[in-house]
Formats: structure tokens, sequence, C-alpha cells
């Protein structure tokens, strides 16, 4: 589906129709919900495990029970001589939750301070049943895997809400969620996942919302505690250290009341290393390449595309399917997250209540690259070297060969004739992330069942980015390709060339320079009145409005490449390259990488590449860079002020402002009996958004091959170099109903029903009013590259409206232990409004140009079911009464996305012009695994506590079009990881513990595909080509990456 954002706008009112049936059905879904209050009741009521009040931050008025439901439930009997601690304590925090709140909820609470059970918040979150994460930097990313994981999703949905404390919160960089990552584990008290939210919680989150939980000094009273550790990763070798210290206390007078103050700082180091390597995509080749665009040299060095080099011979049906390459990469990552947090409270007399919380994360992430890719202008430019043929399996697959290029660069002028263009490439990433929430309410009964409530919040975040890379390029002598492995193998016929560093040149550089800032400013208002019925026990009643500001100076797609040194410069002169030889010897170092992927692949690790010192100095390397730069070189960096150059990609402001309003009210019921309770709610929201920023031309200075017989005019608006202003604006309301209904067959059997509908904002990047034009390059044999027509990258859709969900769970659970429980839930979502991007045709300036961005790509379903499982199994005799399990699966099944795009494998290497562009067959939602399950078995008796915790996702897309250089529709593979925990108590205060990561060394890998060749005359006059429209079904290995093995060595103290 293609549609432009004039189109977008008017999407609700081609779809009004469908939308008022669903709409009629959900409502009918909670009238019959609301029937049921009056249904008779079967049995006696149940006295439910413990409080929960004391869990939860006292402004999550939605979060927590009521005054009157608060005061009905007794404490379990018996437990006042019972000190619980450790792994039992927070099983049993975390069910008394689970069982006793009012909406679907699963939490994982840390009842020992500073002591969540993994040392991220994403990694504890993988633990729930329903959440996953991703194991990469960015979940657009597949490139860069992360040791601690990413993005959280919820029965396979990206979009989920972040709250901290029941309020929203964000990272500036992150769009509209916290970074779950950028949060130190060692400040929160627990972590809840709401699955269906009711209409107090904010909204935001058709996958479910997040409440991120710190501590208050009423709950915590008078404590000291510090913790401290050491970590180190088999890879990377490095120790880093990890401390945390709170302190807390409650003063009391007959004067002031009570008041109390916690204060709580952390600060976590971590160092990581991964490797991988890479498959490039895939192309179908014919037994003769005799192709028009397939030029290879005859004996008297004429350049002719009629040799008929033979690649397929020994493939069955006479085709084969031959990658374009395979490349090899290392990243060392250092990480460093500061926490701080503060919390007062004060309690002048019974009916006040007033506190304040202030919350500060700084995130420093700081990852270096070097990285070895294949550089074929074209994915089928490789053949088979003279007198070898290449082997395929019985389906066609390449296997082994030795590879040689038919590319014109990799001629004798530029290096020995069939030599395989490759880069190797040096990359520094440095960021900066600090969110900032300060929160200010209070609390006062107006009578004994009148209780007001109300807060202001400021959240501020800021992120910088400084991202550089540096390009070196060499041609290498024919390749031993070996991909029949689960390991991609690469050997070099003559390794000495390698070492020659005359046989590389400086080729290009590129920079990206962020910056991203978020202020919201939030109040809000909430009235609660308890009834004295047993019937109709309470109503809620709020309102909250926000004034949200958003600045970004650049986007993710404005990374600003430029030639310095390029064949098409100085194609009849390579001399006047500039090699590594003859470069300044700190630009340039001979490197090894050492015990690459465990020593389990075979790929070259000893190279020239651009050093560290250059590339982690920017401003020092930018005059450098370009001195050594030939004559219409083109690489300007981002960072110019003196009007010199004009970059490529240049920085471009970009604002959005929103203003939301919401009213919101719910009213809880039950029966007398107690066995039957329940909310019905509704909450109204407005939204309105305002968005400006600027479609961006290339500059003619950037142009990087000939102009060919283009029109004057055409090349003066296209290549104008300016950056004009535009701007963007809409406005919706959303009525969001909400029913949460328990029914409590017995006094450890309840049934769950709840119906909402619920919404997510379109990500603030994809709000951005901003459009990057970029000229199309053709390459042509013996020659420079030719412009081929202009493509655009869109920063985002102001016209975007928000994704709807529909959904309904249902859900049994049965506790029969204060740490005993197994529940399944059944899930339905209808979604409306989905959110892709696509690549679509648009006029800019009189031409047509292909344009990728995100769109309302349509509706789409998901449904599945959750069970989960846990206990300790203390029926047994002894010591082994401290074993027990945890256990949860998912199933997930969604509906598939059609109308997405993609491009045809057959293109050209960096680029998607519009004769490539495809029509993807119909995909699954991004991120949506149909199975996950967790494991963990748990021990704990006397001073001796421990567990191993196994998690695993199915396979799931990544993104339908690879941003990076395949263009294809990517896949995550299934993925499984141990961890695991030991801690001694050395008496009741003092414990030491080892923490253990990936214990199975678990390889992360991508994969890529399926395939659509494009529709095109050529296809369909040329015998050596794949036919029009063909789709390649075949899902092929792109990545396979290790990551460290870490373990962690702690002491924690509590006073």
């Amino acid at each position: 589906m293609k549609r432009n954002s004039q189109e977008l706008l008017l999407g609700g009112t081609r779809a009004r129709g469908n939308r008022r049936f669903r709409e009629t059905r959900l409502a009918a879904a909670i009238a019959l919900g609301m029937a049921l209050v009056g249904a008779p009741c079967l049995t006696q009521a149940q006295d439910a495990n413990t409080d929960t009040a004391a869990t939860t931050a006292p402004e999550s008025a939605a979060m927590a029970p009521s005054k009157k439901d608060a005061a009905a439930k007794p404490a379990v009997s018996d437990m006042s001589a019972i000190t619980v601690t450790g792994i039992r304590a927070s099983l049993m925090s975390a069910q008394s939750l689970k069982q006793n709140a009012d909406q679907i909820i699963d939490s994982v609470t840390a009842t020992d301070i500073n002591a969540l059970p993994d040392r991220s918040v994403t990694e504890t979150l993988q633990r729930i049943s329903g959440v996953t994460v991703d194991h990469f930097l960015a979940d657009d990313d597949p490139n860069h895997p992360a040791a601690e994981g990413s993005g959280v999703l919820i029965r396979g949905l990206p979009y989920v809400g972040s709250l901290l404390n029941g309020r929203s919160s964000f990272s500036a960089n992150n769009g509209r969620a916290l970074g779950f990552q950028d949060v130190p584990a060692e400040l929160m008290a627990g972590v809840d996942v709401y699955k269906n939210p009711s209409a107090e919680i904010i909204e935001g989150g058709i996958g479910g919302t997040v409440n991120l939980r710190t501590r208050m000094p009423f709950d915590t009273g008078k404590t000291t505690a510090f913790s401290f550790g050491i970590n180190e990763g088999d890879m990377a070798k490095k120790h880093k250290p990890a401390a945390s210290f709170l302190y807390s206390n409650v003063w009391e007078s007959d004067t002031f009341g009570k008041f109390g103050a916690l204060f709580d700082v952390a600060i976590s180091e971590l160092a990581t290393r991964s490797d991988g390597v890479q498959v490039q995509p895939y192309v179908l080749r014919p037994t003769r390449n005799d192709g028009p665009d397939t030029w290879l040299q005859d004996a008297d060095g004429n350049w002719r595309n009629d040799l008929g080099a033979t690649v397929a011979d020994g493939a069955p049906n006479g085709q084969g399917y031959v990658p374009g390459g395979v490349n090899w990469r290392r990243m060392d990552m250092d990480r460093r997250r500061i926490g701080l947090y503060g919390g007062l409270q004060w309690q002048p007399n019974d009916r006040w209540e007033i506190y304040s919380q202030f919350f500060r994360s700084n995130y420093n992430l700081h990852w270096s690259e070097h990285f070895v890719q294949s550089n074929e202008a074209n994915f089928y430019n490789l053949l088979p070297a003279d007198g070898t043929n290449f082997t395929y399996d019985d389906r066609g697959v390449f296997q082994t060969g030795t590879v040689t290029s038919s590319a014109w660069r990799g001629d004798p002028a530029l290096g020995p004739f069939g030599n395989n263009a490759y880069y190797t490439t040096n990359r520094d990433a440095q960021q900066f992330t600090q969110t900032t929430d300060w929160s200010n309410g209070f609390k006062v009964n107006l009578t004994d069942n009148v209780i007001l409530s109300g807060d202001l919040q400021l959240a501020k975040s800021i992120s910088n980015t400084l991202d550089f890379t540096v390009y070196n390029q060499i041609y290498m002598p024919p390749l031993q390709l070996d991909v029949s492995g689960s390991v991609p193998s690469v050997t070099v016929t003559d390794p000495a060339y390698l070492a020659d560093g005359h046989n590389y040149i400086l080729w290009s550089a590129m920079d990206h320079l962020q910056h991203d800032y978020g202020l919201e400013r939030a109040a809000k208002i909430d009235l609660e009145v308890n009834f004295d019925s047993a019937v109709v026990r309470s109503l809620r009643v709020g309102v909250r409005a926000t004034n949200n500001h958003r600045y970004s100076n650049n986007t993710n797609s404005s990374y600003n490449w430029g030639a310095l040194n390029t064949h098409w410069l100085t194609y009849d002169s390579p001399e006047d390259l500039a090699r590594a030889d003859t470069l300044p010897s700190w630009m340039q170092s001979y490197e090894t990488l050492g015990n690459f992927y465990r020593g389990d692949a075979n790929v070259p690790t000893t190279l020239w590449f651009p050093s560290s010192e250059l590339v982690s100095n920017y401003r020092k390397a930018i005059p450098a860079l370009r001195s050594h730069a030939l004559e219409g070189g083109i690489w300007c960096p981002q960072e110019t002020t003196d009007g010199s150059c004009t970059p490529g990609s240049p920085m471009s402001d970009n604002n959005m402002w929103e203003k939301t309003q919401a009213i919101y009210g719910s009213l809880y019921f039950g029966s007398p009996d107690d066995r039957f309770d329940g909310n019905v709610g509704l909450r109204l929201v407005r939204t309105s958004v305002r968005s400006n920023g600027s479609v961006t031309f290339p500059s003619l200075s950037s142009a990087s091959g000939d102009l060919g017989d283009w029109p004057q005019s055409v090349l003066d608006v296209m290549f104008s170099g300016l950056t004009e202003p535009m701007e963007g604006h809409t406005s919706y309301k959303n009525a969001l109903p909400s029913l949460n209904l328990r029914y409590k067959l017995t006094d450890d059997l309840q049934w769950r029903f709840a119906a909402g509908r619920a919404i997510t904002r379109p990500a603030i990047n994809q709000l951005n009013a901003y459009l990057k034009v970029g000229a199309s390059w053709a390459a042509t044999p013996g020659g420079q590259s030719t412009l081929a027509g202009w493509k655009a990258t869109s920063g985002g859709n102001p016209a975007l409206r928000p994704m709807i969900s529909d959904q309904f769970d249902t859900s049994l659970e049965w506790y029969f232990a204060p740490t005993g429980q197994l529940y399944t839930t059944l899930f339905h979502k209808k979604l409306k409004n989905y959110i892709a991007d696509e690549i679509w045709l648009q006029n800019i300036a009189g031409q047509t140009l292909p344009v990728s961005g995100p769109v309302n790509a349509g509706d789409g379903t998901v449904k599945g079911f959750e069970i989960g499982y846990s206990q300790f199994f203390d029926f047994l005799p002894g010591a082994w009464r401290g074993f027990g399990v945890q256990a949860n699966y998912t199933y997930l099944k969604s509906s598939r996305i059609a109308g997405t795009t993609s491009c045809d494998p057959d293109h050209n290497n960096g680029s998607c012009d519009a004769e490539f562009i495809v029509n993807n067959q119909p995909l699954p939602m991004q991120g949506l695994s149909p199975k996950s399950y967790n494991f963990t078995a748990m021990y704990e008796y006397g001073n001796w506590s421990a567990r191993l915790a196994w998690s695993w996702r199915d396979r799931y897309l990544l993104a339908e079009q690879d941003s990076g250089d395949t263009y294809v529709p990517v896949w995550s593979d299934s993925f499984g990881q141990l961890d695991g925990s030991v801690f001694f108590n050395i008496n009741k205060n003092v414990k030491v513990g080892l923490l253990l990561n990936n214990l199975t060394n678990a390889k992360t890998k991508v994969l890529m595909g399926p395939s659509t060749y494009a529709n095109s005359d050529v296809r369909d006059s040329n015998p050596t080509l794949a036919p029009s429209g063909f789709v390649d079904q075949n899902r092929y290995l792109r990545s396979t990456f290790v990551n460290d093995r870490r373990a962690e060595v702690v002491i924690r103290a509590t006073f």
C-alpha cells in the first residue's frame, strides 16, 4: 500500500463504517460484563493474601487498592513470626500483586534492597510471560547485537507504554518510551507489566504498559544498604565496577508529624565484545552470465558483455543462488550507567500526605567497530575464478567456490584483474543520554470516604550522538568462500597481498552528529469516592494534561557519507590515490582481530584499517582527511561552520509540539460476598501535534560521477543544495473504554476477563516533517558512475494516525501456595492503523522519486495464549524443599501485513533506485515471535540462594527492508540464553554472590528473505536474468554473532 501524507489524513473517513462496527462489538462486550454485577454469587468470600499498598508508589492511584478494599483485606495469618527474604520474598510479593490486582498484571519485585534478579531492567522484563526483548542496539539495526538486550515487546508488539511510578517517562533518543537499558536496575523496587490497562493508566501502549517502581521512605523505614561488584566478559577481558548505596529514614514528632527521606545512587559499568560474520544478499544466477550488465575484458583488454562466464554449472536446473560476498566485523562496547534517586514524604496529620520524587539517569555508551565489507557495485558481480566452478546444494544455493569480480573497478589499472572490492573500516560511536524526572504530589482525605490527590511532573531528556566512520578500500585477490557450515568461511588465495599497505586506499568518510531534546510538563488531579456499599464500592475520576516539546537537529537517516579518494576521480591516474602506507602513521594501523569469533571463524583478521586514533578524534580527523582527499572529493563534514563546503547530508532542525488532554473515570463494583468484583471505565483523550522541519536537496559538489544528459534546469533544482522549510500538523480524539472482571471460583482459584481499547501514538521521529533528497548513481563499465536519478528518505510523516487496539483477555489463575501459582491467559488484539516503513513514488520538484518512510499500512490481528507456573517444593524433606521452578510459555499468531516494500536483490549495492522497488509478500508484524518461553530453576535454603534462568524466543521479523545494504526483509533467528546466580548469606545483613550471563555462549543469527525480483522489460527479454516478479522463498543466513560470557562477583549489605 502506497499512500502520501495527504491520503493518510483521509484514512479515518474511509474506515468509519468498520470502526463503528468494532466499537459496537466492544461496547456490547462491556455491557455484558456490567450485567454480571447483579449475578448471584455461589460461594463465600475469600481473604486475600497480603496488602499490596506498601509496594506501590502512593501517587499511582490506578495501581493501588482503594481505601475501602485495602481495609477489607486481612494479612495472612501466622506470618508475623516468619521472616522471608531473597527469591522467596520476591516471588511472594509479585504473586500477591498479581492475585489482588484489579486488572491483569505481572510483576517482578526486589524485596532485597538493590536486588532485581538481573543487572538490567530489560533482562528482568524478559522473565515475564508474554514479554520478549531485542538483542540489538536498536530494533531496526540488525548489524549490531547488544549484550544486555534493548527494546521490550509485550505479546509481540513493540508499542509499549513506559511509566515511572505511574507517570509517563521517555528518553530523548528513544521516541515516546523510556529506554529501559538506560535505567539502573539497582534503583528499582519492582517492575509491573499491565497487558490490558484500565482507564486510569496513562494511554500509549497497545502492546501493554510497563511501570517501574522506586522505593519511598515510608515503605522502607530506617535502612542503609550498599552493594559492590566487579564484572568481566571473557571476550572483552576488562574489569568493570558496579556499586550502589541507599539510605532511608523516617522521623516523627507531635509538631511536624511524620517525615521520611530516601536517597539512592547507583553506578554500573560494562565492557563487552561481539564478533560476527555476514553474507551479502543472494542473487539468482544463470549458467551463462551474458547479461548486458556483466562486463569482462578479453585478451586484448577490450571490455565486452558477451564472454559468457560460467556461473551455475552443476546447479540444479542450470540456475544457482549466489551471494554477493562475505563480511566480518568486531564491535567493542563500553557502557556506563549512573542513576540518582531521591524521595521525600511528609504526613503532617492523618489527612494529608505530601511527597516529592527526583530521578536522574545518565547513560554513556561508547563503541568502536572494525568492519571488513564486500563492496561490489552489484551483488551479481561475483564469478568463479578461471578454471573453477561453484558448488551448490540440491536447492541450487551456493556452497563453495573461488570468486573473482566482473565489475569494471576490478581492472588492471586499479588492482589485479578480477580482484574483489572490499572496505576495511573503523567506526567510533559515542552516545550520552540523560533523563530527569521531578514530580511533586499530594494526597488528602477530604472525608473518611473521599480522597483527593494530584501531582505535577517535569520530565526532561537530552541525548547527544557522535558517530564517525572512515573507510579504506582494497581489491582483494580471488577469495575461497564456503557458506556450507554454520559460520561462513573466507580464505585469501594470496595472503601477502593483504599485508601490503600500498594495496589500500583512503576511500571515504561518514559522520553523524545528533542532538535530541525533550521536555514534558504534566499535571493531573484525581478524586476517589468510596461508598458504603458492598456492590458499588468506589468511583475514581481524574483529569490530566501534558505539554510536550521535542527537538532534533538530525534524523536517524542523515548519515553523511562522502568520497575522499575514488577511482572515478582518477581512473587514468591511480598513482594519485592516497595509499595506507604513504599516509601519516597516526591515520592508519596494521591490526589483527585476535581470537576472532572465539577462533571458530576462518576469515582474514590481519589487515590495514583507518586507525582508532583517527576515528576517535573527529575534529582532529577533519582537516587531516580533507588534506589527503583528491580534487573533487565530496566528503564535507556535518560540523562545517566556515562555509568551505556543503555536507551531502546536512543537519536539519526538527521541532515537534504535542499537547494532550485526558478525562477519565472508573467505577469499582463487586458482590456482597466478595466473590465477584471488577471495574468499568472510560478515558477520553484529545491530542494535537504540530511539527516543522525541512526538505534538503544535495549540492552539486556532492555529485560522485558523470551527470549524463540530464537537462540543466533539472540539475539546478535537484542539486541546489538548498534546505527549505516544511511543516505538518494534525489532531485527533480517542475514546478508550475498559472493563475488568474477576470471579473467585474458590479461595484459591479465580477467573478474570478484560476488554478495552488502547492507542499508541506514532513515535516522535515518525512525526518529523523532514525529507532528504539524494542522487542515485549507476555503475558504467570502464568509466565513471552515471547519474541515474534521485531518491528521498522521509524522516517522518506528520499526518500519521495513532495505532488502535481493541483487545480482550481472559485468564484462569490458581494460587495454591504463597509462592505457588498456575495460570493461563487467552488474548486477542484487533489492530488498526498499523505503522510500517514503505517505499512509494512521489513527485518532488517535478521529478518522480522513490521515497521511503512511515505510513499507516493497514489493519492486523494478534492473538494467542500464555501459560505460567511457579512453585517451591516445600513438601520435600530437609534441604530438598529449597528447590523450586518458574516456567511460562507464550504462543502468538498475527495476521500478515500486505503492501510493504523492499528492494530487488539484484539492485546496486548501497542504494535502492525506483526501478528496483518491489512489493513484499505479506509479512508478519515486526518483532512478533510465534513462540517464547522461560524456565528458571531455583534453590533457596538456609544461607544459600541460587537460580538458573533460560529464556528463549522464536524467529521474528526485524524489518521489512534492511536499510543497511541488503534492502530485503531481515529476521532474527530463534535465540535462547542461559543466565545464573548464586548467593551466600554471611549473616543476616551481608551476602556475597556470583552473577553469570550467557553461560551457553549463545549465537545471535540474522536471516534474510524472501526476496522478490522487479518486473522489467530487461528481465523478460534476457534469459540470463531472474524472470520478472520471481520470488525467492529461501531465508538465507545473513549474520551470525557471538558475545561475551560474563561473570560478576558482588557483595550486598543491608542494615
